[in-house]
This record gives C-alpha cells, sequence and structure tokens, in this order.
C-alpha cells in the first residue's frame, strides 16, 4: 500500500507539472506537517472513528501524539519525509495500529493498517481560534 501511495504522489505530480523544477516546488518543507489535524477514519470501532493529531518537533525529534475520547496516545517510530508522515501507535497496550499520511496543504489523507484491517483517514488542519 505504501507503493501505492508512492506512485499516486508521482502521478499527480506529473499529471499536474512536467518540470523538474515544478516537482522540488510540489515538496513541501518538514515543518509544514507540524500543528494540529482533526481527522476522521472509516471502518473502525465508534471510539476510533474521529480524533486530533498532534505534531511538533522537539529539536531533531518529531513528536506524534493522538487524542480520542477515551485519551491520549504517544505514537513511536515516527518518520517525516517532505509530505509524508509515517508511524505506529499501540492502543489500549495491545493493539498496533500503523499510519501512512501525506499532507497536501491544509488536508490530510492516508491509511491506518492493524490487525483488524486498513482503515482510510481524511482530515484537515485546525488553526487557532482569533
Amino acid at each position: 500500500m505504501i507503493q501505492i501511495l508512492y506512485a499516486y504522489s508521482a502521478i499527480n505530480v506529473l499529471n499536474f507539472e512536467s518540470t523538474n523544477d515544478a516537482f522540488q516546488d510540489r515538496r513541501i518543507s518538514k515543518g509544514a506537517v507540524l500543528g494540529v489535524w482533526k481527522y476522521a477514519m472509516s471502518d473502525v470501532e465508534s471510539p476510533y472513528e474521529k480524533g486530533i493529531l498532534f505534531i511538533s518537533k522537539n529539536e531533531n525529534i518529531y513528536d506524534v501524539a493522538i487524542k480520542y475520547p477515551e485519551g491520549i496516545y504517544t505514537c513511536q517510530d515516527v518518520i517525516i519525509e517532505n509530505d509524508r508522515i509515517n508511524f505506529n501507535v499501540n492502543i489500549a497496550g495491545l493493539d498496533r495500529v500503523s499510519f501512512v499520511l501525506m499532507v497536501e496543504g491544509d488536508r490530510i489523507i492516508g491509511e491506518s493498517y492493524s490487525h483488524a484491517g486498513s482503515s482510510r483517514i481524511l482530515g484537515a488542519r485546525q488553526f487557532p481560534v482569533r
């Protein structure tokens, strides 16, 4: 599935922009993934259908936490490369869930994988209220 996401990203770039310079513009800075993201997942149990991702950076280390109605989970194995975010989380200390996400402006899309199957994820960046 990760290969499909990589292929999808490359196809989208090639469909809209054909020069090498345009491809370089497509890449976003790692700082663009930082922030608060509200998201929804498909095909999961009701407590996990909606959540909030907190992505931060402390020196050279990225931290990801997920807030669900039952609590906040700290994520492990965080990798951020350009517009892609990969991490794992242990739900209730037992079920390991892997996330593969892509940032497209102020949207986040991707999938999660667990022993129960995969789930689609769609979300949006949350901005501070003024």
